[in-house]
């Protein structure tokens, strides 16, 4: 047993190729909030609050690749009207919305690194 406890995820960190590329995605595409860019790094913040995440991109020479990459869940409110409008901002669609068993809908797309990100939206 630890004499500490995790209170919550706060950080997800992708390794990406492009910068400009990279923040015009999560920026344009997926319109997370862009907090600030600076050293090779452009954090971006995911949701309110105490529940505020953060996305940091971090520019390397070879990003792993996606089989050794992460994987991450954004909720939205619509997948539906997500996918919709990452398709005409010329995002990358790797699966259509598809309602799940364990009760959310899901659709998964990549970023311009060839990173997954699926987007879900609970059915009840």
């Amino acid at each position: 047993m630890t004499n500490f406890k995790i209170e919550k995820l706060s950080t997800i960190v992708i390794p990406v190729k492009n910068m400009d590329r990279s923040i015009h995605f999560y920026k344009n595409v997926l319109g997370l909030t862009e907090e600030f860019i600076e050293d090779g790094m452009a954090y971006f913040s995911v949701g309110p609050g105490e529940s505020k995440m953060t996305i940091m991109l971090h520019i390397i020479d070879e990003p792993e690749p996606v089989e050794k990459g992460v994987i991450f869940e954004l909720l939205a409110d619509d997948v539906t009207k997500a996918v919709a409008s990452i398709k005409s901002a010329g995002g990358k669609i790797m699966q259509e919305p598809v309602d799940r068993e364990w009760g959310v809908k899901e659709a998964v797309i990549s970023d311009p690194d060839g990173y997954r990100i699926w987007i879900v939206q609970p059915l009840s």
